[in-house]
């Protein structure tokens, strides 16, 4: 029997039908009420109007480098918080404002994340757990053919210049450092899908403002760029015919002379998102690594499952449930995937990332994700795989152990009313910098 998705934007409602199950969601009995294991550790939450975070340890050497992806959507203006509170109740972070109008959302009070207040939070969790680099989305720019600082997405790069780099307003003047230089790394990925791309002027505002500072993220001296969809990239710059990898070549030889120009000798030029059969026409042309946002699991091992989805009572469109456990099939999918990344890049230029959760059945139907099962205790049994496999292959020690805070596609280890600190804690006890080491 197909399963039937029925959705409406006003209320989130939705019904799921299949032949062993009914799953029904809406506004007034959020799915995720029924759906799995609820922790309800006893955590209070924080009104970051009352209570600051405090002193934020400073970075120590550790043989690892343990990072998080951040998507720093949660601002007021942005779409996600307000479908959050109307349809996620349990998804309800730590942090909250009691004093700013803007955050109250169906009753329940979310956060901005370019507060520096927020951002001083979130940094000293990072920290406390151990993680000492943070990749922020980051969305350079809503016009093809000029950098703009992407008007459309500016209440997600506030988050990044306003909370962690301390700017007055986005795309203000370049600051000559932050407050978190000594606490914890970074950098920005460029984020080129969902209306923005990389135009000229892109990488000269990346020099100005990201790579000069000290605590951007570098490889023996040398800053990191990621660039997160290939194929768009390709597109763009590769134009419809002729030999659009060559084009693409030049494209790439282009960003490091810029990069050069601003005294970046060298930068190491990588992808955020590209499966291993489609990789190696992007190593030939010069992308120096990979990473990767989001680990797929292996599409033998998933259940899949045909959807129709309706709107205002009409069928709109079809697509595919793609469900997953995760003891059973995204833990081998994982290895898999990784192990198949480090032949086409080498052990050391990929980097692989744990995908701890992933539930993305309110977005629309074409391919629908529903990795599902990773509690504390399992995530805790894949930091030590992921650890285990880096030494097997011969890896750089060097792991991104999650999306930190989205919280929309149910993939995020931030501080939660359903989960508590409890994913921190295992980071901490796999990594954390007092750990004898590997």
């Amino acid at each position: 029997m197909k399963l039937k998705l029925f959705y409406s934007l006003s209320v989130l409602a939705a019904v799921c039908l299949s032949a062993f199950a009914q799953i029904r969601f809406s506004a007034e009995d959020p799915w995720l009420a029924a759906d799995g294991e609820v922790l309800n550790p006893e955590v209070r939450r924080i009104d970051v109007s009352k209570k600051k975070a405090g002193r934020i340890p400073d970075l120590k050497p550790s043989d690892w480098t343990v990072a998080v992806w951040n998507f720093p959507a949660w601002n007021p203006g942005g779409k996600h918080i307000p479908e959050l509170a109307h349809g996620k109740t349990l998804r309800l972070p730590l942090l909250y404002d009691s004093s700013d109008p803007e955050c109250l959302h169906n009753g329940v009070y979310y956060y901005r994340l370019s507060d520096p207040d927020v951002m001083d939070w979130q940094v000293k969790w990072m920290r406390e757990a151990g993680v000492n680099l943070v990749m922020f989305d980051w969305y350079p720019s809503s016009s093809k053919e000029a950098f703009d600082n992407s008007p459309r997405h500016r209440t997600i790069n506030a988050s990044i210049e306003e909370g962690f780099l301390g700017k007055t307003e986005t795309g203000g003047k370049p600051v000559k450092t932050n407050r978190f230089a000594k606490k914890i790394k970074f950098l920005a990925m460029w984020t080129n899908h969902g209306g923005a791309w990389i135009p000229k002027g892109t990488m000269e505002y990346a020099c100005e403002n990201f790579l000069n500072q000290p605590n951007y993220y570098t490889i023996d001296g040398k800053p990191i760029i990621i660039v997160h969809a290939a194929g768009i990239l390709r597109d763009e710059h590769g134009g419809d015919g002729g030999d659009r990898m060559e084009t693409l070549r030049k494209w790439v030889l282009a960003q490091r002379a810029i990069a050069e120009s601003y005294g970046h000798k060298e930068i190491i030029m990588a992808l955020g998102a590209i499966h291993p059969q489609h990789a190696k026409g992007f190593k030939d042309i010069g992308f120096d690594m990979c990473f990767t946002y989001l680990t797929p699991a292996n599409h033998e091992l998933e259940t899949v499952t045909p959807i129709e989805f309706y709107k205002n009572g009409k069928k709109a469109s079809e697509g595919e449930l793609h469900e997953a456990d995760y003891e059973t099939v995204m833990i081998p999918s994982m290895k898999t995937f990784w192990t198949k990344q480090a032949k086409v890049w080498g052990a050391r230029n990929y980097i692989p990332t744990i995908t701890m959760r992933a539930d993305w059945r309110h977005w629309h139907p074409q391919r629908l994700l529903y990795y599902h099962g990773c509690t504390p205790d399992v995530y805790a049994d894949t930091l030590e795989m992921a650890k285990q496999h880096v030494k097997e292959v011969g890896g750089r020690k060097f792991l991104t152990v999650g999306i930190w805070n989205e919280i929309y596609e149910d993939e995020y280890i931030e501080p939660d009313v359903k989960y508590g600190y409890e994913y921190g804690k295992q980071i901490k006890a796999a990594f954390g910098e007092n750990r004898k080491r590997d």
